[in-house]
């Protein structure tokens, strides 16, 4: 979601270079990106061998000469996009005298000092279209302040921000070709079922009774997204049908993303798949539960289901002893009506059913 962040900076300062820090497995697709001029990579898996390996005095030389490299590039900006404290040490060691950031529970600001309050906004990219507008300011030498905010309210919501992801035209051919070597036709529904905590997954049974009634109303395909270690999930939820193929650990990030680009339509659960989704504007519904991290997007094709529970969001700190009803609650029935509308919108894929 902080993919609008580059194409912001550009507009308010369009002479400058942008240099995007991130870690090695998402290189290829920042690199992407049509308004990042350089990359730099940090090897954090690297990092972690030393510790696990207790060489701590060469994981000291390690990050010395990594910071000596981000100083060699002259950067006079830093901007800590996460509100992370291994973020906001990266901004602190580049060398750069404004280091512009988010408060956060982390209190990685500390290393900042340049600081925004992240808002309290139901619109997707709400943080991140503050951050571009705060940075904007600074071109006429203002900034945000408590006062300010509000006189600014106005502007920052009419602020120009748009997400932005792309892939290059090497994984996309990759991705089609993966595709249809597993027997995947267009149009197809991609689902993203997986993701990092518990509380944000539904149930794999819900998954199961969504996919036959997808199944009941379309002869459509669909492609299951996630990684390597999904892969026995994401099997198990194809029944053996040829028809719901799973990509789980058999395509990149990037293929991913660009499996998305030509999907008919798209559900997930919040991941980046999701929001990617989103920023493609297909027809997309979101499930939310324990995390909610938008409710409002700018695309019309994007259904956000959630359940207004007293308890969520929880976010890290789920209340329920890992009964995660705010998921559970959501019904299959109800998914698949936001679904639907654009299911039906092809007749050609549509069964008779009796």
């Amino acid at each position: 979601m902080a993919s609008g962040l580059p194409s912001s900076i550009k507009r308010s300062y369009p002479d400058s270079k942008l240099t995007w820090l991130v870690e090695a497995p998402y290189k290829s697709l920042v690199q992407s990106h049509p308004y990042v001029d350089d990359v730099i990579t940090w090897p954090k898996s690297d990092w972690q061998r030393l510790v696990k390996d207790k060489q701590y005095w060469q994981l000291c030389k390690t990050v010395w000469a990594f910071r000596q490299h981000l100083q060699q590039q002259h950067f006079s900006v830093a901007i800590e996009a996460q509100g992370l404290i291994k973020s906001a040490f990266f901004a602190f060691i580049s060398g750069a005298r404004m280091r512009i950031g988010f408060k956060s529970k982390e209190r990685s600001h500390i290393l900042l000092n340049k600081v925004v309050n992240k808002p309290t906004s139901p619109s997707i990219s709400s943080e991140y279209k503050k951050l571009a507008f705060y940075i904007h300011t600074l071109v006429n030498g203002t900034s945000l302040n408590a006062k300010s905010e509000v006189r600014y309210a106005n502007a920052i919501s009419a602020f120009d921000y748009d997400m932005c992801i792309a892939v290059s035209e090497d994984k996309a051919k990759s991705a089609q070709a993966t595709a249809a070597t597993l027997g995947l036709d267009t149009p197809y529904i991609a689902i993203a079922p997986f993701t990092t905590r518990p509380q944000k997954h539904w149930p794999l049974t819900h998954w199961q009774t969504l996919i036959a009634l997808i199944r009941s109303e379309t002869t459509m395909p669909i492609a299951i997204l996630g990684g390597p270690k999904d892969a026995a999930h994401a099997e198990g939820l194809t029944f053996d049908n040829d028809d719901v193929v799973s990509l789980a650990g058999k395509v990149s990030l990037d293929e991913s993303i660009s499996l998305i680009n030509t999907c008919f339509a798209f559900v997930g659960v919040d991941t980046g798949l999701t929001h990617v989704a989103t920023c493609y504007k297909k027809p997309t519904v979101a499930l939310f539960g324990s995390t909610r991290p938008y409710t409002q997007t700018n695309s019309i094709y994007t259904h956000v289901l959630f359940e207004d529970m007293d308890c969520a969001p929880c976010r890290r700190r789920p209340s329920c002893d890992a009964k995660y009803d705010c998921m559970k609650n959501l019904s299959p029935k109800k998914v698949f009506s936001s679904l639907l509308p654009y299911i039906t919108s092809i007749p050609v894929k549509t069964k008779d059913v009796t």
